[in-house]
């Protein structure tokens, strides 16, 4: 009986893998806190060991926040072989243009979209030493932040030590001749015979609507002619008796 069981176990057909997702977008929407950072590092280095040689795309909406989790991010993106293109949507400030300025493959913006990079906020406490101690870790993240966004863009370290004091916005043009970004997705307008298309449809539309709408007034007037008839039959009928 038992061998009987493993034949019968043996014969029945395998369930074949479930395919892989060819989804490979993944969106940084908020701040990079770790709710945020996390699961977008686990999903980059999934699809990079899915296929390495498909580039991955990172849809960026973020005002920034964690220093060290946009650093990571970072970190991940230029370890992996797949090409990491980013776009900016809305805004990218903060680490999140760090972010942006650090991808792989193409770096490109919205039109309309806001980017600004800035030196990290740094909070410290304690006793004189303690603070010496957070001050010089401050100095070194910073030169740190310097240092990458002088390899993704081109611009010296001087400007940058410059620039990085204060809030540095821009636009998506700014920052395409800053180089911050490789390409600039611009806002695509309507062309006239898509217009005129529309405007047929429309019309189209609204003769149908005037059609169905006619179609049920006729309906209901033959509804009523019918019932006078009848009435006036049955008060006939009634006469003649």
């Amino acid at each position: 009986m038992k061998k009987k069981n493993q034949e019968a176990n043996s014969e029945k057909p395998q369930t074949p893998a479930a395919p892989k997702p060819s989804n490979r977008d993944i969106f940084v929407f908020g701040r990079l806190e770790n709710e945020v950072a996390l699961p977008v590092i686990r999903r980059i280095l999934k699809l990079n060991q899915s296929d390495p040689t498909k580039p991955i795309n990172l849809y960026i909406n973020s005002s920034g926040g964690n220093g060290y989790n946009a650093d990571a991010i970072i970190a991940i993106m230029s370890q992996i072989e797949a090409k990491v293109n980013t776009i900016c949507l809305g805004h990218a400030l903060s680490g999140a243009c760090e972010i942006l300025a650090a991808g792989t493959g193409e770096r490109s913006a919205y039109e309309f979209s806001t980017l600004m990079f800035h030196q990290t906020l740094w909070e410290a406490d304690g006793d004189i030493t303690n603070l010496e101690i957070q001050a010089a870790q401050g100095q070194r993240f910073r030169n740190a932040q310097i240092e990458v966004l002088h390899r993704c863009t081109g611009q010296s370290r001087e400007r940058l030590r410059k620039d990085i004091e204060r809030d540095h916005y821009m636009t998506a043009q700014e920052a395409l001749e800053y180089g911050m970004i490789d390409r600039i997705c611009t806002h695509k307008k309507k062309s006239k015979s898509e217009k005129t298309n529309s405007n047929h449809k429309n019309h189209d539309r609204k003769g149908l609507d005037l059609i169905a709408e006619s179609t049920v007034k006729g309906v209901k007037q033959q509804k009523v002619a019918s019932a006078l008839a009848v009435k006036k039959k049955t008060a006939r009928a009634k006469k003649s008796k």
